[in-house]
């Protein structure tokens, strides 16, 4: 006889566990469609539950060595700066039209980490993500190579969905 370790409560029905209602929902915000959609669905559940959308654009920037490209690198690095508060303020606005609490973090470096480090910082209840990224939509070439390494590796959604200290929603 193949005997399997089960749980104790095996045999009990099967039942709904409490859930709290989720009142502040985090975004991370890239400008891709599957980003917007999971807007969309964080401005739908926070409506529904009265509820507070943070934003959050994250962005790694550009590194040199020694010094090499030093002044190229600063221009870029301010451009990306520039472009992810203009980001989170265009998603803001649209949350706000809607009747949405909200408001945009930026936030420069490892961006799976600084997702789930604002999670917990900010005391939300839900992470709202899209499956695939602006790098994955609009990459060629290297987007091809970015999917490869995701499929191989986990892209952000894996990451965060494997780490976070909170429920996920990923939508595609």
């Amino acid at each position: 006889m193949n005997v399997q370790a089960r749980p104790e409560d095996w045999e009990e029905p099967v039942r709904l566990p409490e859930v709290s209602v989720p009142r502040r929902l985090l975004v991370p915000f890239d400008g891709s469609h599957n980003a917007e959609r999971a807007l969309a669905w964080a401005a739908t559940t926070a409506s529904a539950t009265d509820g507070e959308v943070v934003v959050l654009v994250g962005y790694e920037q550009p590194l040199t060595m020694r010094g090499r490209g030093a002044p190229y690198i600063e221009s870029v690095r301010e451009d990306l700066e520039t472009e992810a508060k203009e980001l989170a303020a265009e998603a803001v606005g649209l949350l706000v039209a809607r009747g949405v609490r909200s408001r945009g973090i930026v936030v420069k470096g490892d961006v799976p980490r600084a997702i789930l480090d604002m999670a917990e910082s900010e005391a939300c209840d839900l992470i709202v993500i899209g499956r695939q990224g602006l790098s994955a939509e609009v990459g060629g070439v290297t987007g091809a190579l970015d999917r490869m390494r995701d499929m191989l590796q986990g892209g952000v959604a894996d990451k965060v969905v494997r780490h976070s200290p909170v429920p996920v929603l990923v939508v595609s």
